[in-house]
């Protein structure tokens, strides 16, 4: 029985008696087979549905090869047409040498059987071939699985590159900003807490071989610090790698402002809302309001939480802070797609 992935056999046999009988030995094998009667027409059924090729000696009178010469050089490299030539008896090896050399050079996989023959040994040859184009064919899948790879890793390695060029200049804005407190055990405590941040959502990301963060189990981490003062609702939504190490720093500075300022260091609650809408162009819209704390007061100097907060949100979207007498609001509205595909985020504060 032939194999369930093996090609089409060309036959190319000026004789039609001998193109009939090689023909009728195959097809009682169920092998698919097709005649040709010129060099041109073989040349164009080459391709990836052809299993083998068998042709006469009779064939090789033929005075034009190039059209078959041209289709080889167009193989690709791991490709190898099967021949089979079938010549005439009593040949020395130097004969069969001389008459199969009469192919183009460019015919290089090609197996010389002597006539007459005996329909098994036809068919183990043919056979034979097929098996031989199968593997071809392994070999082919193996180089675009590896070529695939390759690439993948070559994009993975662009983007490991991209994540540790923003990361860098995440930390290198928290560092320059915080040391400008004289207060050095300050200074200490907040680098290590706004590091802790950013290390706690990388962990999240690291589950999921940095492709994609769910916000919901995001934002419980970051509001870690005071758990069960937290309200959280919204859909299931996963953020792009930088986007969740962005929310993750602006969560922790909202709730650090809050336990120093807001509703968390009266007690108070904080209720989390997000939500996703449209559906040609969906939006993100993320609602922090601060309930059962003091009246909201807008201060007269914007430090570096507001400012990070307020410049990486901006960088995505539309931002608005809100100091309200019943606490403080933000409000963040951006395209989905910008927070679920990596971009560079611009932390210029």
């Amino acid at each position: 029985m032939p194999h369930a992935h093996d090609g089409k056999v060309i036959v190319f046999a000026p004789f039609a008696r001998d193109a009939e009988s090689i023909e009728k030995v195959l097809a009682q094998q169920e092998m698919t087979v097709e005649r040709v009667h010129s060099v041109g027409t073989l040349a164009s059924c080459l391709g990836d549905e052809v299993g083998a090729v068998v042709m006469s000696e009779e064939a090789l009178a033929q005075q034009d090869w190039q059209p078959l010469v041209v289709a080889a050089k167009s193989q690709p490299s791991w490709s190898a047409y099967p021949f089979i030539l079938l010549i005439g008896q009593k040949r020395s090896f130097h004969e069969t040498q001389r008459v199969s050399a009469i192919l183009p050079a460019e015919i290089t996989n090609v197996m010389v059987l002597e006539r007459p023959m005996g329909s098994a040994t036809l068919i183990s040859a043919v056979r034979w071939a097929l098996a031989g184009r199968r593997r071809q064919f392994v070999t082919r899948n193996h180089m675009q699985e590896l070529e695939r790879r390759t690439k993948q890793q070559q994009l993975m390695t662009r983007e490991l590159a991209h994540r540790v060029k923003n990361t860098m200049a995440i930390l290198q804005s928290i560092v320059a900003y915080s040391l400008r407190s004289p207060d050095a055990s300050e200074v200490r405590k907040t680098i290590i807490e706004r590091f802790g941040a950013l290390s706690r959502a990388h962990d999240i990301l690291i589950g999921t071989d940095f492709a994609a963060a769910d916000f919901r189990e995001l934002a419980t981490t970051a509001l870690s610090v005071q758990p069960g003062m937290f309200d959280l609702d919204g859909p299931d939504v996963r953020l792009s790698p930088q986007t969740s190490l962005s929310f993750a720093l602006v969560l922790h500075e909202l709730a650090t402002n809050s336990l120093k300022y807001g509703a968390l260091q009266a007690g108070g609650k904080i209720h989390l809302r997000w939500k996703i809408s449209g559906e040609s162009a969906p939006e993100f819209t993320l609602k922090w309001s601060e309930t059962g704390g003091p009246p909201a007061v807008r201060p007269a100097k914007v430090g570096f939480g507001t400012r990070l907060i307020e410049s990486t949100l901006r960088s995505s979207g539309k931002v608005e802070l809100r100091y309200e007498p019943s606490g403080f609001e933000l409000l963040f509205v951006a395209d989905l797609n910008t927070l679920t595909h990596t971009a560079v985020v611009d932390l210029n504060v």
